[in-house]
């Protein structure tokens, strides 16, 4: 299934229930399902944050019994997040973080498998979900 919605923040909730209606129908846990939600979320609101392109792409493909993926779609500038070098700041307690940071990080921990490549002067980030029992 494919949507695509305005690359603007007050378009979050709208974004994140399309999200869950595609998660739903797997076998996933609900502990992994928010957490599926949660990395794509973060995907999102960088790319609305930091490349400010006028809408996203999203597209779900899915076999509930085996995996879920996500593809989102910007026409940003380029921005690679599997090779980005940011200063997570991980072994920082909260207080001594700076704001940001770890929204990668979040991306790399709750899906399995992330691939990025430019194309047709788009970002294109595959993010999916491996479901296991």
């Amino acid at each position: 299934m494919e949507s695509s919605f305005p690359a603007e923040i007050d378009q979050l909730p709208r974004i994140l229930s399309w999200v869950r209606t595609q998660i739903e129908p797997t076998s996933l846990s609900d502990k992994e399902k928010k957490r599926v939600e949660l990395a794509i979320e973060e995907a999102i609101v960088n790319v609305i944050t930091h490349g400010k392109p006028a809408e996203i792409g999203l597209y779900c493909l899915s076999e509930p019994s085996e995996r879920i993926e996500f593809i989102l779609k910007d026409a940003g500038p380029p921005f690679n997040p599997i090779t980005a070098d940011e200063n997570l700041q991980e072994d920082l307690i909260l207080e001594e973080r700076e704001p940001g940071g770890l929204g990668i990080s979040i991306m790399r921990r709750y899906m399995d498998l992330l691939l990025y490549r430019r194309e047709d002067d788009q970002n294109i980030l595959t993010m999916i979900k491996l479901i296991t029992y």
